[in-house]
């Protein structure tokens, strides 16, 4: 008898210890899982006009070694970058190939991976404060730095690099978002002075090289002081456009939004349209999330801002956009908040895209704060989208209790149980990884789509889409992006919630405009679908 209801106790106070963690949508699982590595940046504003040091922070989700499980790369800044090999159990090792891209000598920033010469490993990007590197994957065995002969060691203060194949020619290209340097600049090559701030656009050109083809967009416009960036069809019209977001930094020139208009023009057409399409904000701009929050199939931006409110820029689908942060309740200031990192995902797969926003608090001096600074610590922003325009702030009581000064994030599902992840960047301090609990939606069906391009489709079919038609009549969309907010490489598989309901129609629709139908596909599960025309 005793020992039955011993037994009955500890099943007792075992669920309630279960329910007590599930309280929780997020929680820290950073020790547990075996990630520790350590970022270490400096970072000194002398006034509005010159800053040393270097805002950078990467963290990049990828499975480098094929096996089906995502594995994570984080950038230290002026500590070494690590590779995690995801072990496949809730769990993750120090990849034996770190060494190969841990960059120990390097100023280290954004990371993103993507399969560039389409051979189906994934390689690494890394942005850096000076020459960027690119490492290609050895089929799983080991990383080549193949900078010099691919030509991409862009060299400015790199931020974010986004990948996406603007000219359909199978291969992905890459543009490269850069920081202001006043005052290390140093170069004697820059004759003009914010020279050293353009961002770079590089054309793939099949054979394991690039050119620099940056002659092809509007020199001014490249001059911002920039730090998130994103291949994107904003204009639905089947290419990749770039959204660009700046901070207002020593140039005050506002986001750019370079539209695609295909071949021509010495090589290829791009028009800036910022201000005819309502895109040209303002502000100090840091992290880019872009995705369908409103279900009206067509993308929407939203990026953070320091101390003013952060902008939604829902698209109208006529080519402009409306900022609706602060009737949509994401607008987050005026206050001492500094926005970082931000994400778009469906975290209690209900159907409709969440938001996560990271921060800092800025600091002004007095005699009672002591130093000026913006790098404090901050409490960060977990937005419910209520699927009526608005959002709900449902921030986790841990959060605002275990306050970080956080700025990168990047999202996966890495351990594969159907909810979404993300490890979060800190500055000066190091990354954590926060499971899912599934508190919030654990009921809901999902499907998460892995597509693979062939033939004149790229390897990561970077720049597909798809329409996913639910049994209750309603109908989602979402891209495959590669780099998108600060510094970050999310999954590029696509991550539906699919609440209570089914799904009566998958619609893909490939880069090169070829569509393809699938029907009786069920849910809760992860799905691969290949190119095969």
């Amino acid at each position: 008898m005793k020992s039955t209801f011993r037994l009955v106790l500890l099943a007792a106070c075992a669920l309630l210890l279960t329910a007590i963690g599930k309280l929780e949508p997020f929680v820290d699982v950073s020790a547990a899982a075996g990630i520790n590595a350590s970022h270490r940046g400096n970072w000194e504003l002398f006034d509005d006009e010159f800053a040393t040091g270097y805002l950078g922070v990467g963290q990049a989700w990828g499975d480098y070694d094929r096996d089906g499980w995502l594995d994570l790369y984080v950038t230290g800044n002026r500590d070494p970058s690590v590779l995690y090999r995801n072990n496949g159990d809730g769990s993750f090792s120090v990849s034996p190939l770190t060494p190969q891209v841990a960059l120990a000598d390097t100023e280290t920033g954004g990371a993103v991976w993507a399969d560039y010469d389409n051979d189906g490993w994934l390689d690494l990007y890394v942005l850096n404060h000076g020459e960027n590197r690119l490492f290609h994957n050895d089929g799983g065995a080991g990383f080549s730095d193949v900078t010099a002969a691919a030509g991409v060691g862009d060299a400015g203060k790199g931020t974010t690099a986004t990948w996406g194949d603007y000219d359909g020619d199978s291969f992905l290209d890459l543009y490269v978002v850069n920081w202001s340097c006043f005052p290390e600049c140093g170069d004697p090559n820059i004759t003009r002075e914010h020279d050293a701030a353009r961002d770079t656009l590089y054309h793939n050109n099949g054979d394991g090289s690039f050119a620099d083809v940056t002659h092809l967009l509007e020199y001014d416009s490249l001059l911002g002081a920039g730090f998130s960036a994103s291949f994107t069809d904003y204009d639905s019209d089947g290419d990749a456009d770039i959204y660009v977001v700046n901070d207002q930094f020593k140039n005050m020139l506002g986001n750019i939004l370079w539209r695609n208009d295909g071949a021509g023009c010495g090589g290829w057409c791009w028009t800036e349209v910022s201000i005819e399409a309502g895109a040209r904000t303002m502000i100090h701009g840091m992290g880019l999330a872009v995705g369908d929050y409103d279900n009206d199939l067509d993308l929407d931006f939203y990026f953070s801002d320091m101390v003013n409110g952060m902008v939604l820029l829902q698209n109208q689908g006529d080519g402009t956009f409306d900022d609706v942060a602060e009737a949509a309740g994401v607008v987050v200031g005026p206050s001492s908040a500094v926005g970082w990192g931000t994400i778009f995902f469906d975290f209690d797969n209900d159907t409709w895209l969440d938001l996560i926003l990271t921060a800092t608090e800025f600091i002004q001096f007095d005699i009672h704060s002591g130093p000026e600074g913006m790098m404090f610590e901050y409490r960060d922003f977990l937005f419910k989208n209520r699927g009526d325009g608005t959002f709900a702030d449902v921030t986790p009581r841990n959060w605002l209790e275990d306050l970080q000064p956080s700025m990168g994030l990047a999202y996966a599902d890495y351990d594969r149980d159907g909810l979404l992840d993300f490890v979060l960047g800190n500055w000066n301090e190091g990354y954590a990884l926060y499971r899912n609990t599934g508190a919030l939606g654990r009921s809901n069906n999902w499907i998460n789509i892995r597509l693979t391009g062939g033939a004149d489709i790229n390897r990561d079919a970077i720049g597909s889409r798809v329409y996913l038609s639910t049994d209750d009549g309603r109908t989602l969309m979402q891209e495959v992006k590669c780099g998108s907010s600060l510094g970050a490489g999310n999954d590029t598989a696509l991550h539906f919630g699919l609440g209570d309901t089914g799904i009566r129609e998958l619609l893909i629709r490939w880069p090169n405009g070829m569509e393809e139908t699938l029907t009786g596909v069920a849910v809760n599960q992860f799905l691969e679908i290949r190119y095969s025309r």
